[in-house]
């Protein structure tokens, strides 16, 4: 039923006739059906995963998604009413592109155009591409094209943070990046730290809020 509800999701949403079958050889539990739905910066399609929530039941959407995502800043805001963003100015878009721009934390996301302007919409599901190279434990965060989340945006480090998995569960580390990790408010720093359904990770002056399947489908659920 799965399979058949996400062929018909690529045919409508990115025109692709089928769901690739390294994806279904792939026994780990980084590699799932939705891994082959994802661009090239990590992310899926916030339409894509409305359509199979309106055409799946609750319990084949949670085994679609089958791991967390993190979910923007702004989509948490719309479904959820939580407190609004200011209209904060942009770091500097001239200082020198091979250098992360140092940000004021206590900045909130401009409305702005310009880079890193979609991040706060973005959901990055904690599944690999399956193209991915990295080892199937590690989702690694940053600004390169290399990262399973590329987040293109001079505010975010090359290498910035990663989230491990082990044993089912989910772990984030710092990798000293310039402006910083928290976790629901606090540093992290380059040891290992828990991440629960519905906490806050800041990378940079960007809020991402880690969701499980079921949390992701009371959200869309709004």
């Amino acid at each position: 039923m799965v399979k058949g509800l996400l062929n018909r999701v690529k045919q409508r949403i990115k025109g692709e006739a089928d769901y690739s079958a390294k994806s279904q050889s792939r026994s780990d539990s980084s590699i799932g059906p939705l891994s082959s739905m994802l661009g090239p910066s990590g992310r899926v399609t916030l339409a894509s995963l409305k359509w199979f929530f309106q055409e799946s039941g609750r319990e084949e959407f949670i085994e679609f998604v089958q791991n967390p995502v993190l979910a923007g800043s702004a989509l948490i805001a719309e479904c959820f009413s939580v407190t609004e963003s200011s209209d904060e100015d942009c770091v500097d878009k001239h200082q020198r592109m091979n250098k992360t721009q140092i940000v004021n934390l206590d900045d909130q996301l401009s409305k702005r155009s310009g880079p890193g302007t979609s991040l706060p919409y973005a959901i990055y599901p904690l599944i690999k591409r399956t193209n991915s190279e990295s080892p199937s434990d590690t989702f690694s965060i940053g600004r390169t094209k290399d990262n399973d989340m590329s987040m293109k945006d001079m505010a975010i480090s090359k290498t910035h943070a990663v989230i491990r998995v082990s044993k089912g569960s989910f772990f984030i580390e710092d990798c000293r990046s310039t402006n910083g990790t928290r976790l629901n408010g606090k540093h992290v720093k380059d040891t290992p730290v828990l991440l629960r359904d519905k906490d806050v990770i800041a990378v940079g002056k960007y809020e991402f809020t880690f969701l499980s399947p079921s949390s992701l489908h009371d959200m869309l659920s709004k």
